[in-house]
């Protein structure tokens, strides 16, 4: 039995399937040994594991991976020689590590980006390599074809993939596409009784071929997605896969995070949509707000951001981009006017250095007393001269005991705090300079990122920048138009209260040039 679950944004499709998963184990003929569960990515799996009690890949829910997990899983453990290629290339930062210091070692610009919201070139030849392993390779069951394919699209691109090619043969290194090549060859087969598979929409044909190979061998399968948020067209997704696959379909009703007025703006735009699964949902209330503002800097954007963050202390505001270099701008900005910050995806400066740095120097201005974790980075980051290392050992191990040395006392009372450390980057020491008043971290409001990196979040306040870049803009020409509404479509449904648009200078827009209009 196949069971199709449409969820849009909001509706709670990854709790639906989690009550599913809770309702058919029972402990006795199902239990999480018998149980798929395969989500795009691992923060996602990862979720679902701590709201079932499953661990990821563990000995009780084996089955509890992303796709590529589980096909790396199940080539472990059918092939002796793959497992240990696959033990090795952990230690080198596994495939994203593997890929940046090849190109690194050629020169060749890239950035370490699951989303496939990096410009550079060596992002954009992976990245183009990959759709097309997803959709031909089915197909033609040949690389040495995708390959030529490859060429057409880009020189440059086909380049940089042949010599990649040539260094797995010569390295043995493994990608995420062999995974999933060696996957459908082998027919995969998965010992388990019941499956569900979350986020369908975003995968490519290669992708659901191996789905459609592990769901043959279950009792009971739900496949779980939403076409309108299908935003991995840079992977070959394509919606389609999902909206054509036979089942029985359940359409979950209602969103319990979108406002009305924020409904009526986003349908707008995925309306446009050319092939879709039309749904009627009702909203999470009545109300919410939608204004499209005029156009302005990156910069302008992003100091209103701030500024209603801080105006507004108890809301969550996403300030979000279309790539990751806009992102960086909107940063630099921020860092500048020492607004703190945090990122949906990894960790932003502030969590990295500068808030330990902020908030150990703050409470030494302002006489309060250190927690744990600030002493001990106060005694590893001091200046040897003002604490030699000898007396900072001394320090740590009196630290754990609940005595420090008089040393140390007498060490951060000679100079401001600022002097006394040792800073890994000029710029930090900068920023803390102006640190008078400790910053709370759980009270650090405002999330810079890109549309993609929000998919699955939420905030009170969505502040959506209307600008893409020429490769994207070019891309819309060759018939991607729609994969840009879902993009837009995506980062506007995040909003709890309130959504702005606003278009950019020095950028084209999308939405208020090419899709709506809309009332100031």
């Amino acid at each position: 039995m196949i069971t199709k679950v449409y969820g849009a944004p909001g509706t709670g499709k990854t709790s639906w399937l989690i009550n599913k998963l809770n309702e058919v184990v029972d402990g006795e003929e199902i239990t999480l040994k018998d149980v798929v569960f395969v989500s795009f990515s691992n923060p996602a799996i990862n979720e679902v594991c701590e709201r079932t009690g499953a661990t990821k890949g563990g000995f009780t829910s084996p089955y509890f991976r992303t796709l590529h997990g589980l096909c790396a899983s199940f080539l472990s453990r059918t092939d002796s020689e793959i497992k240990e290629k696959i033990q090795e290339m952990i230690k080198f930062g596994f495939i994203e590590g593997i890929q940046a210091q090849f190109c690194r070692s050629l020169g060749i610009p890239y950035e370490i980006d699951e989303h496939g919201t990096s410009e550079a070139l060596g992002n954009r030849a992976f990245s183009s390599w990959t759709a097309i392993v997803g959709e031909y390779y089915p197909k033609k069951r040949d690389l040495e074809s995708c390959l030529d394919l490859l060429y057409d699209v880009d020189v440059r691109y086909g380049d940089i993939i042949e010599q990649w090619l040539k260094f797995k043969e010569k390295t043995g290194v493994l990608d995420f596409n062999d995974f999933l090549i060696e996957a459908y060859e082998r027919d995969i087969e998965i010992d388990a009784k019941v499956g569900f598979f979350d986020e369908v929409q975003d995968f490519n044909r290669l992708e659901f071929e191996v789905v459609k190979k592990i769901i043959s061998n279950l009792d009971e399968v739900y496949l779980a997605g939403d076409d309108d948020q299908a935003i991995y067209s840079w992977k070959g997704a394509k919606p389609e896969f999902f909206l054509e696959f036979e089942g029985e379909e359940i359409v979950l009703p209602k969103s319990w995070r979108v406002p009305s007025k924020v409904w009526e703006f986003a349908n707008g735009i995925i309306r446009q949509v050319s092939k879709r699964r039309t749904k009627k949902i009702e909203p999470a209330n009545e109300g919410g707000l939608v204004r499209v503002l005029d156009k302005r800097t990156i910069e302008d954007l992003t100091i209103e951001a701030a500024k209603l963050s801080m105006k507004y202390p108890s809301e969550t505001f996403f300030l979000l981009f279309r790539t990751n270099k806009m992102v960086r701008t909107a940063e630099a900005v921020l860092l500048s006017r020492r607004v703190p910050f945090k990122k949906l995806k990894g960790w932003s400066i502030w969590d990295k250095e500068l808030l330990m740095a902020w908030n150990v120097v703050a409470k030494l201005r302002g006489g309060i007393p250190l927690e744990f974790k600030e002493k001990a980075w106060l005694i590893e980051n001091l200046k040897d001269e003002v604490l030699s290392p000898e007396l900072k050992e001394v320090a740590l191990k009196g630290l754990e005991s609940g005595k420090l040395p008089l040393e140390f006392f007498e060490a951060i009372q000679k100079r401001d705090p600022v002097d006394l450390i040792k800073f890994r980057r000029k710029q930090t020491k900068r920023i803390v300079r102006d640190a008078w008043q400790p910053i709370e971290p759980e009270k650090v409001n405002l999330y810079v990122d890109t549309i993609h990196a929000a998919k699955g979040k939420e905030a009170d306040v969505v502040i959506l920048a209307d600008a893409i870049t020429s490769n994207i803009a070019s891309s819309l020409r060759s018939g991607f138009r729609d994969s840009e509404l879902r993009v837009f479509y995506v980062g506007i449904t995040r909003a709890r209260k309130a959504v702005f648009v606003a278009p950019l200078y020095k950028f084209k827009s999308f939405l208020t040039s090419e899709v709506l209009i809309y009332a100031r």
